[in-house]
């Protein structure tokens, strides 16, 4: 498992309020309005402002909660080094979730997605933790790894600026299972409810072996982390289907040293399947 550094100071507070759960919201908002009813009739200075301030979290809770949090934009805390040096822990991303309302997620998108339960470590709660990886392979496309070489797209090796060291395990996806295996003929797979589990049967490890990566499923997707050696990803815990998406990181705003886009170096080009 990688690494896991929880939110910290502000952040803590920053965290804690994006991610609050919709039904607290609404019950929040509920309590406040029955408040506002019940100050209403008064109208000495401290009502009044009273009053004003209710009106003004009541509106600000229906707009962030019921609207720009579940259709528009989300912060997200980066909490491991999986993305290094493309996003650093600590770092504090704004995910835009209307990117993918509108189209469909791209090759080399930075992604926030709901982790598959699997994958997780212990003090994560399945079904709420989200982890943030590029995508890397599309539905349809083949992709292969090359320990000491990098990745392979649908037959050309594709030079990743943004890596944070070439990755020294190779990794191929048969019949919608992700394996990897090192020189030693060590074989590990993910796939649904398999986290790096290794391979001990010799037929299926010389099957891995000898048969070339064949393309993604339909509805699935590669996801990859920058920090390609030391991230908890695709080739640990196998492809992600697509309807665990949740939106596509585009900027990082905290801390303000490190403001900015979240791709900041040139993407590859891949040919076609």
């Amino acid at each position: 498992m990688e690494p896991f550094a929880p939110p910290s100071g502000p952040l803590s507070w920053i965290e804690t309020l994006a991610r609050l759960p919709i039904f607290t919201v609404v019950m929040a908002m509920a309590v406040f309005t029955v408040i506002r009813l019940a100050t209403f009739p008064f109208q000495n200075r401290f009502a009044r402002f009273l009053n004003n301030l209710l009106d003004a979290i009541i509106y600000a809770g229906i707009l962030v909660y019921l609207i720009i949090r579940p259709y528009l934009v989300q912060p997200f805390y980066i909490p491991s080094e999986s993305m290094v040096p493309t996003l650093k822990v600590g770092d504090v991303v704004m995910v835009g979730k209307f990117s993918y309302l509108i189209g469909e997620p791209q090759r080399f998108d930075i992604v926030v997605f709901r982790a598959p339960d699997w994958a997780l470590n212990p003090w994560q709660v399945p079904g709420k933790t989200d982890f943030v990886k590029r995508l890397i392979g599309m539905p349809g496309d083949i992709v292969e790894v090359k320990a000491g070489e990098g990745v392979y797209i649908n037959g050309k090796r594709i030079e990743e600026p943004y890596l944070n060291a070439i990755p020294q395990y190779s990794m191929k996806i048969i019949n919608g299972v992700v394996y990897s295996y090192d020189s030693l003929g060590n074989v590990e797979k993910g796939d649904r409810n398999l986290m790096r589990a290794p391979v001990f049967d010799p037929e299926e490890r010389a099957m891995v072996m000898r048969t070339p990566s064949q393309p993604i499923p339909k509805g699935k997707y590669l996801m990859l982390g920058d920090n390609r050696n030391a991230s908890s990803d695709g080739h640990h815990w196998g492809l992600l289907d697509a309807d665990r998406v949740v939106g596509k990181a585009l900027f990082v705003f905290w801390p303000p040293s490190r403001i900015g886009s979240v791709n900041r170096t040139p993407l590859p080009e891949v040919p076609a399947p």
